[in-house]
């Protein structure tokens, strides 16, 4: 009888201690929660992203362990932290490499608490590659208004020089005007500068009356070449820090860099390679390198 009251003893404890047991793993998961924002994103070559990461843990938290996987390759760490608590919260900013576009790019994050582990990813498509998202033009020419072998007329979205009459049938494509003034010297202006109508001291090319005369805005700059320049965000930088905005750029002497904004917000630089047989009679030439935002 003792025998059989010590039995039914053990058995009730252990009834007792497996009801107050816990279990730190939900039957079937992990205990820690992973959540990354943003999951997907398109993020153009050479940019960043910036993704936010949430951890929750029934149990304390160990460390954290980044790491990417671009295209077919293998994965390889970027970065690993050692955190603790139940809960931790950051950003990680990735940069994109200089891949090809379309590529895809797959980030891990691999939480450990010592006795679980769990992982997230965000997966980056690359975009427009840098070397895609502005056009760099060779050297064109422009002539004064009275210069009969070439237009003084520039579209920069597609690179063309148009003669008075051509001009006239694509206003919408001009952006600058070209001519040599006995104040302005060598000078490039927008079609909506004041420097064209019918009075005596106009040039009148009949631009007065267009239906569409391109608001472009000139800046000085201090650049001496396009070297800095290896994406569209340089070229848009450069027109913010330069100086004196106006409708026209004068005093243009070769090796000097005008940075513009056109009438449909696209950034531009215009490298001025030489200049020559300017004359009060509205004669002269000019080479010019651009480059632009697509």
């Amino acid at each position: 009888m003792r025998k059989m009251k010590l039995i039914y003893f053990l058995m009730a404890s252990t009834l007792v201690l497996g009801a107050c047991s816990k279990t730190d793993t939900p039957p079937g998961g992990s205990p820690i929660a992973v959540t990354l924002n943003p999951t997907t994103k398109t993020v153009n070559a050479g940019d960043s992203l910036s993704i936010a990461c949430t951890i929750t843990d029934q149990n304390n938290l160990k460390d954290v362990v980044i790491s990417e996987v671009i295209g077919t390759g293998s994965s390889a760490q970027l970065q690993s932290y050692t955190i603790s608590g139940k809960s931790y919260q950051f950003n990680y900013v990735y940069h994109v490499p200089a891949v090809t576009s379309g590529t895809q790019i797959v980030i891990t994050f691999t939480v450990d608490d010592a006795s679980n582990t769990q992982t997230a990813t965000t997966t980056i498509t690359v975009g427009t590659s840098v070397a895609n998202d502005f056009s760099s033009y060779s050297a064109v020419l422009l002539g004064s208004y009275n210069d009969p072998s070439v237009g003084s007329f520039y579209g920069s979205s597609n690179n063309t020089v148009y003669t008075v009459n051509s001009a006239s049938s694509n206003q919408s494509l001009i952006d600058m005007v070209f001519y040599f003034g006995a104040t302005n010297q060598y000078t490039l202006a927008a079609p909506s500068d004041g420097s064209f109508g019918a009075n005596s001291n106009q040039i009148n090319l009949g631009i007065q009356n267009w239906g569409t005369r391109n608001a472009t805005s000139f800046k000085t700059t201090s650049l001496s070449d396009f070297s800095s320049i290896t994406k569209a965000a340089d070229i848009a930088a450069a027109y913010s820090a330069g100086s004196n905005a106006d409708t026209k750029a004068t005093q243009l002497a070769a090796g000097s860099i005008i940075a513009f904004q056109t009438a449909h917000a696209k950034y531009g630089l215009c490298k001025i390679v030489d200049e020559s047989n300017g004359n009060t009679s509205g004669q002269g030439q000019m080479h010019i390198q651009v480059v632009v935002q697509n």
